[in-house]
């Protein structure tokens, strides 16, 4: 058989080792590699969505394809941030291979069993040609990218890290790559260490919980240990997390406390304000298991704020149950009317209380004269307060008032009306208040009274009775 090649048609050149490579090769395979040497070729560009529509295929098939290729030494990947194929005979590099077998034992020492190929070879000594970095930085480099993601770290992630070590972080030196290292190596420990702590274990950290453990550390400034003692802070959460943890650690940055010590002392005060929170709630009779955060809230006015202690807190809750209020949260409105009325020992308080019994005594004596089947409440003691502090009518005074008032539809209403007239009046002892009852009495009696069957006559209007004369008594 004989063949000919007619000389007047756009040709591309293609390798005869490759015609003999792709006998055996996938016949995909050999399509996107015949596809791609046509267009670099002639010059003109295509991207993986062009060459996916024309093969057929997905960007990840393609993407192998290449891989195939690579190693195969007919083409070589460049990783940037557009995907660069470069096709040629890289077969020829296998002298440079063998003048660098110094270099290469020592690379093969660090991936250990993974066997390295002559193309990662290759692209690992473009880090010197290419970055500028000396080869015992390279070394280190590759023993960084094997501590951080295992002997099986692609050469794409080395070519990251060795355009960050030379373009970004300036890491040119020995020393400095084994300072970087150094630091990863405690990083690594601290992390492992942390994830422990919060029930994580059977994985390898990632990259994301690395930079939060940067942060604590390098930014913040936690020590390893303030980070373990900050953990027993997420004991709340059903899944802790770095990033649970995270919170945590961000909130006690903020309030200054970054040391062991600190972080151990804001525990133990928040499981003594728990127990102390619980304590009140069982006074007041509510069960609840965790106390609301609303409760704390109101507990840390009362403790910081107010400057009142646990013994003052025990006496409000036990008369917020008496009373029969809703409970925990009335305790405040009790605590706050202490708080304004300067009350702030228990001493203080407990002469207070002496005094509203003493006077809440009083009130029921007036209440019980008046047929008022009540308890006094605060609204009824500003109103005694007032009769005798204002108008400074006596005690016994206001029972006969009470008296007097026990007859009308709102007595209480009647009371305070007529104390009010008394007071106007000058009337403030009881026989003022008696002599007072007996000029009405007999300013009613004076009266002249008709028969019943006999018909008034003259003016009536003074006989006229007004609907509201007693209302709201």
């Amino acid at each position: 058989m004989k063949l000919r090649l007619k000389n007047d048609t756009k040709t591309t050149p293609v390798p005869n080792k490759f015609i003999e490579c792709s006998i055996t090769a996938p016949e995909n395979y050999t399509q996107a590699y015949l596809l791609g040497l046509m267009y670099s070729s002639n010059s003109r560009e295509a991207d993986l969505d062009f060459l996916c529509a024309k093969l057929n295929m997905d960007r990840g098939e393609i993407i192998e394809a290449y891989e195939f290729w690579q190693k195969k030494g007919f083409l070589r990947i460049i990783n940037s941030d557009v995907l660069c194929i470069e096709f040629g005979d890289f077969n020829r590099y296998e002298e440079d291979l063998y003048t660098e077998r110094d270099f290469n034992r020592q690379l093969q020492d660090i991936f250990g069993s993974r066997q390295l190929s002559p193309q990662e070879y290759l692209k690992i000594y473009d880090y010197t040609d290419m970055f500028g970095l000396p080869k015992n930085v390279v070394l280190l480099l590759a023993k960084y990218c094997v501590l951080m993601k295992g002997r099986r770290v692609s050469v794409a992630y080395m070519d990251k890290v060795a355009r960050s070590w030379a373009e970004e972080e300036n890491i040119d030196t020995e020393e400095k790559a084994k300072e970087k290292i150094e630091n990863f190596k405690v990083s690594a420990s601290g992390i492992v260490r942390v994830l422990k702590q919060l029930g994580i274990s059977g994985r390898e950290p990632t990259k994301d919980e690395y930079a939060l453990y940067g942060k604590w550390t390098h930014e913040w400034g936690f020590t390893l240990e303030a980070i373990l003692t900050a953990c027993s802070h997420t004991t709340a959460a059903r899944e802790p997390s770095m990033k649970y943890l995270d919170r945590i650690l961000q909130r006690l940055y903020a309030q200054g406390s970054t040391t062991s010590r600190k972080i151990a002392e804001i525990k133990n005060k928040s499981e003594e304000t728990d127990l102390n929170i619980k304590e009140l709630m069982r006074i007041t009779g509510e069960k609840s298991l965790k106390p609301p955060l609303e409760y704390e809230s109101l507990y840390n006015k009362w403790t910081l704020v107010y400057g009142y202690g646990m013994d003052i807190l025990r006496l409000a809750a036990r008369i917020s149950s008496e009373d029969g209020h809703k409970p925990f949260p009335f305790i405040d409105d009790i605590l706050a009317e202490w708080y304004n009325s300067r009350i702030f020992t228990l001493q203080d308080a407990e002469e207070f209380l002496a005094e509203r019994r003493e006077l809440d005594e009083k009130i029921k004596s007036v209440f019980k004269a008046a047929g008022i089947l009540r308890r006094p409440a605060e609204a009824h003691r500003r109103a005694y307060k007032k009769w005798t502090q204002e108008y400074k009518i006596s005690h016994d005074a206001i029972l006969l008032a009470a008296e007097i008032s026990s007859l009308k539809d709102n007595p209480f209403s009647y009371l305070n009306r007529k104390l009010s007239d008394w007071h106007e009046s000058g009337i403030r002892t009881l026989s003022e208040a008696q002599q007072e009852a007996k000029k009405l009495s007999a300013k009613k009696s004076a009266e002249p009274k008709r028969l019943m069957n006999e018909r008034p006559v003259g003016n009536y209007d003074h006989l006229a009775i007004d609907p509201f004369a007693d209302e709201g008594a």
